[in-house]
Parts: C-alpha cells; structure tokens; sequence
C-alpha cells in the first residue's frame, strides 16, 4: 500500500515537472542551438555571425569550437551571460536584434513595488530610464538600445553595476545606485527625481538621518521616529547646507542627496 501510494506521488510529481517543462519551451522562441542540430539551424546561426563580423570561419553547419567562440564573443558584446550556448535570448537578439530581449513582462513588473516610488526599475519606462541607459553605457555595464524601456537587457546591467560597486544587488535604480552611477561616470548626469522634505518617509529619509547623526546635525533624542522627515530633521538639514554654503531650505534635493550619501 506505502509503495503504490510513493509511486502514484512519483508520478504526479514527474507529471507536474513535465508540464513546467513544456511551458517554458511554448514560451521560447528559438530552441537553443548544439552541435547535434540540424546542419541548416547551424548555418543560418554562423551567417548571422558572419553578418555581425563574429564568425570568420567557414559556414559548414558544424557547431564546433569557433562556432562556439563567436556565440561567446557576441554574448559580450551585447551583455548577456557569456556561456557559448545560443539559447532563446541569444538567438532572440542575434535574429531580431537586442531591442527584442529588452522586453517587459507584465507580471513580473507589476510584482515590483519599491520602497521608494521615485526609484526606476523593471517595468518603467520614458526619459529617465532614456538617462539611466546612456549613463549605465556610458560607464561600460549596458550594451542594449537606449529605447527608455526598463527591461530585462536594463535590469542586468544594473544589477551588474550594483554587484561592482557593492550596493544591494536588486535590479531596481535607487537614490543610492544613481548617486554612485552619477559618481562613477560624469558623461550623462541623471535628472533629479526627487526631493525630501517635512513630513517625507521611507529608507531614503532613514539613510540622510543616519548621516547627519554621524556629522552631528541631528542628535538621536531629537528624532521621533527615524524614516520620518520631522521639524528636527529638517532643521539638521539646514545646518548641514548652511556648512557646505548651500542656501537653507530644509529640503533636499536629488544633487544634495547624492553629496550628503556620498560624502565621507
């Protein structure tokens, strides 16, 4: 009784993993290309090497070493995971062009709700993500089109560039990795986004507080609830931008956010 009850959870479980399965290949568009492929597969894949001045060797429809080596150069190229392996995204890119894999899945952003709704992230799209873009090529991490679409080609390139500069890794552009993109390269400058002021919450407000207690602005018992801009924060801010000569306003903006995070 035990052993046909184990077998029949066996196969619902196979059963249920085949359907998985299937799904995800209904989903791809190119099946991924190996050295047992149709010949016809492997050439049309090393022309369009050629095309893209990957590929110099012969176009004979083996998948071998230098086949393998141009699938590998391209990857790079476009900044996507360097395996040699011509899956759906490569190939989506290589036959389409790069602007087909920066696409949008609209479940998967509507799943994102970041702490700070001033931040960009997968799903969103227009002239600050069109900066977002420029400044993430222009510091060496994106290689896709500049379409201001916060896709998954985007969404890569800054969880990369977090993972370089050891900020939470997290694929969403937040205060703290613009201020660093904005620190790192100085070709495109992000707009501002935002700006901090009396009755302000959430982790941006909290990580300002933390630095004006560390500069001595803001005293701890002055704080009533820390995340929130209260009359003591923003009296510490004007001490603060009164020392650095900037006009007392009480606010912050995105710029002197950036400084005041930055500072050391």
């Amino acid at each position: 009784m035990t052993n046909r009850m184990g077998c029949r959870l066996l196969s619902i479980a196979l059963a249920f993993l085949f359907s998985i399965c299937a799904a995800a290949t209904a989903f791809a568009k190119y099946e991924t290309i190996t050295f047992r492929s149709h010949p016809d597969t492997i050439r049309a894949l090393q022309n369009a090497l050629k095309k893209k001045r990957f590929y110099k060797g012969r176009v004979d429809g083996k998948f071998g070493p230098d086949t393998r080596n141009a699938v590998y150069k391209f990857q790079k190229s476009i900044g996507l995971k360097t395996d040699g392996r011509p899956g759906d995204r490569t190939l989506t890119a290589l036959y389409d062009g790069t602007s087909a894999i920066n696409n949008v899945n609209g479940a998967k952003a509507n799943a994102i709700v970041p702490k700070d709704p001033h931040s960009l992230h997968y799903g969103t799209s227009g002239p600050r993500v069109h900066s977002l873009q420029r400044a993430l090529k222009a510091a060496g991490y994106f290689k896709g089109p500049t379409d201001g679409v916060y896709g998954e080609m985007t969404e890569l390139a800054v969880r990369k560039f977090q993972t370089s500069r050891r900020l939470h890794v997290d694929g969403i552009a937040g205060v703290r990795t613009i201020a660093s993109l904005n620190r790192v390269q100085k070709k495109v400058r992000l707009p501002e986004s935002f700006l901090l002021y009396l009755g302000s919450r959430g982790e941006a407000v909290k990580s300002a507080q933390r630095v004006l207690m560390r500069d001595n602005y803001l005293l701890g018992p002055d704080i009533g609830v820390l995340g929130v801009y209260d009359k003591a924060t923003a009296t510490a801010v004007k001490a603060w931008q009164s020392a650095i000569g900037a006009r007392q306003t009480g606010t912050i903006s995105e710029s002197q956010y950036n400084r005041l995070i930055l500072s050391k």
